[in-house]
């Protein structure tokens, strides 16, 4: 057996190497990618050498260019990760036939997967429908479905001509999820005045055909959801579940005593 036969498991000498490049002259010459790993000394007195500099820096963005790749292939796993795990929660929350159990889903997956401290769902509910007109003239009921819903933890039902919601304009006008520290007054239709500890948010507007409530995810650190940060998954999940409100019916809250 040859010595660059030999087991890998076992240190090569100096030696080893000499007689293997000895009998594969050619090895560097296939192998170019490997020469900016190499130090080579080049002989120059206290001088060094444009070649030993050209060297370094070619060492230098070898380097970072293989930093950059192997944290680009951790974000696309960790991205790959999320959609699984989204696509999971999207799935029941299609399924499922209860608002209690589509908020509850939809709070958890984005704390566990949104590193958010808080997940608040505000809701508007929809005005009444007028009825219809029969071909005689006499007013029919609507076939729209109309569920009265108590606001559970997490959640919280505005009126349809509640003026809070004026405040939420923006939003709707972007389509958009937006991330920063939203204005008091957008945090108290979420969480009352107790929101001195909320440093950043991200608030995933629910439409479709019609303004159907607000997504907040809430965080102690400002650089969480700081303005400018990715918000791929969040819209895609913001549309969905709009598509699934607006099928649920409509929902009127009932007040508690």
């Amino acid at each position: 057996m040859q010595p660059e036969q030999s087991d890998l498991g076992n240190v090569l000498s100096d030696d080893d190497v000499l007689r293997f490049l000895s009998r594969n002259p050619e090895f560097f010459v296939n192998n170019q990618d490997i020469l900016p790993r190499l130090r080579i000394p080049h002989e120059s007195g206290n001088a060094v050498s444009l070649i030993e500099r050209q060297v370094s820096v070619l060492r230098g963005k070898c380097s970072t260019l293989e930093n950059s790749l192997r944290d680009l292939i951790a974000v696309a796993r960790e991205n790959e990760s999320l959609h699984q795990r989204l696509h999971l929660l999207l799935q029941e929350i299609v399924s499922t036939r209860s608002l209690n159990q589509i908020v509850t889903l939809t709070r958890n997956s984005l704390r566990d997967n949104f590193n958010a401290d808080d997940v608040q769902i505000l809701l508007f509910a929809s005005p009444p429908r007028a009825p219809r007109k029969s071909a005689a003239g006499k007013s029919t009921a609507t076939s729209t479905r109309s569920r009265k819903q108590k606001a559970v933890e997490g959640m919280k039902i505005l009126e349809h001509d509640d003026t809070s919601i004026d405040l939420f304009d923006e939003l709707f006008a972007g389509s958009d999820t937006l991330c920063g520290l939203p204005g008091q007054q957008q945090l108290a239709c979420f969480v009352g005045e107790d929101h001195a500890d909320i440093a950043s948010a991200a608030l995933i507007p629910l439409q479709h055909k019609n303004r159907l409530g607000v997504v907040m995810l809430a965080s102690r650190d400002e650089s969480r959801f700081a303005s400018g940060k990715g918000v791929m998954f969040l819209n895609q999940l913001g549309q969905l579940l709009s598509r699934r409100l607006q099928t649920y019916g409509t929902i009127v809250p009932v007040s508690v005593d």
